[in-house]
């Protein structure tokens, strides 16, 4: 398994033994295994929720362009439709 050096300032290498003595973790890798994994996690729901905007974004290019729009006569009423 590769090795990394990681340096750590006080607060959180007081956050990782706590870790550790909370029982948790058995140590010091594995509390920065599971950081990463939920950092890696994290960076998979913003790809995917970048994906799906943009995704809906071209949906409404499409809409814009074959005319499919609606006006309101106010923000009440395009409140109204959106929440019907």
């Amino acid at each position: 398994m590769p090795t990394q050096n990681v340096n750590l300032t006080d607060t959180l290498d007081h956050f990782v033994k706590a870790q550790i003595e909370s029982g948790l973790f058995n140590n010091a890798s594995e509390v920065h295994r599971a950081a990463l994994a939920q950092m890696a996690r994290q960076e998979e729901e913003r790809r995917l929720r970048l994906e799906k905007l943009r995704q809906d974004i071209a949906l409404g290019d499409a809409d814009l362009e074959a005319g499919r729009t609606h006006e309101y006569e106010s923000a009440e009423s395009l409140y109204a439709a959106i929440v019907d």
